[in-house]
């Protein structure tokens, strides 16, 4: 996935930072059980935080045990128990990592392509494992709008709006699939903020990469190729705390059930307003701020 959703540890407290880690784990073995071992290679924050919300959409009280894991054998993790919130954030990852690697295939070049063709074979056998599970319809809407979204990406849009709108709509159907009417529709605007904010913050990321090498980037195109310059990065984060407020206005309209749920919702809010914050702010960091970052990663 793409690694900007992540939790601000030094924020959470004790009991927030156990749950979390519970989920990720539960996840974990999850797809294993669900999807196949090698597709717990895929599990990444991004997914656990699916699962973290449709945990809470789902007003479901996670259990959570002490267990053994192959990679910590000696001693017990909690691990969240398995649960019908969990098992889907397996099978749609799947689904996303599916349409992800179709369109590296199609869309990249080099190395990236040569990667997409190789795992191509094997998530084409999870997408017809996890459809049937039942989640046929979900996966034609992702290939719907990730299809248009291609297209768009080839074509060299120069709007940076409309694609990240269709992404939007690739998360909005990710996060409200399955789910009654009325959390449905508070489910697909926080997922169409949420999209939309990973795009951005994504194409952001790879501004200097996709410079370097010719490929489409919607602020290449909307800046004819020039410098992310300060004031254009204050813009960049206005946009970017702007997609974040919608999805916050979304989830106060969600019932965070109250003392059962609290680390729960904690944990979700942490991320929202201060793990995803702080990706973006290590995103618009100008490069020489980034090479000495790199350079300090390096020599620890």
């Amino acid at each position: 996935m793409y690694g900007y959703i992540k939790a601000y540890a030094p924020e959470l407290k004790v009991r927030e930072q156990e749950y979390y880690r519970a989920v990720y784990c539960g996840l974990c073995r999850t797809m294993g059980k669900c999807t196949g071992q090698c597709s717990r290679l895929t599990l990444s924050c991004d997914v656990t935080f699916l699962a973290l919300l449709r945990l809470l959409l789902e007003e479901k009280r996670v259990t959570v045990v002490p267990r053994r894991c192959v990679l910590h054998p000696v001693k017990k993790r909690l691990i969240a128990e398995p649960d019908t919130a969990i098992d889907y954030a397996a099978h749609a990852s799947a689904l996303l990592t599916y349409h992800k690697i179709l369109d590296d295939k199609q869309d990249e070049q080099g190395i990236k392509r040569m990667k997409a063709a190789l795992a191509f074979p094997y998530v084409k056998r999870l997408r017809k494992r996890v459809t049937k599970q039942g989640l046929q319809v979900l996966d034609k809407r992702i290939g719907k709008h990730m299809k248009a979204l291609g297209i768009l990406e080839r074509e060299r849009e120069r709007s940076a709006d409309h694609p990240a709108e269709l992404f939007g709509l690739v998360m909005a159907e990710l996060i409200s699939f399955g789910l009654p009417e009325k959390k449905a529709r508070i489910a697909r605007e926080m997922g169409r903020h949420l999209g939309r904010w990973i795009y951005f913050t994504d194409a952001i990321d790879d501004y200097e990469e996709d410079k370097a090498r010719g490929r489409y980037n919607p602020f290449l195109n909307l800046w004819q190729e020039g410098e992310i310059t300060d004031s254009r990065r204050e813009d960049l984060k206005n946009a970017l705390m702007s997609e974040l407020v919608a999805v916050e206005a979304a989830l106060d309209l969600c019932d965070d059930g109250g003392n059962e749920t609290r680390d729960l919702s904690g944990v979700i809010r942490n991320i929202l307003y201060l793990g995803m914050p702080a990706a973006a702010e290590r995103v618009l960091a100008p490069r020489n701020e980034k090479e000495q970052r790199i350079k300090q990663k390096k020599g620890k």
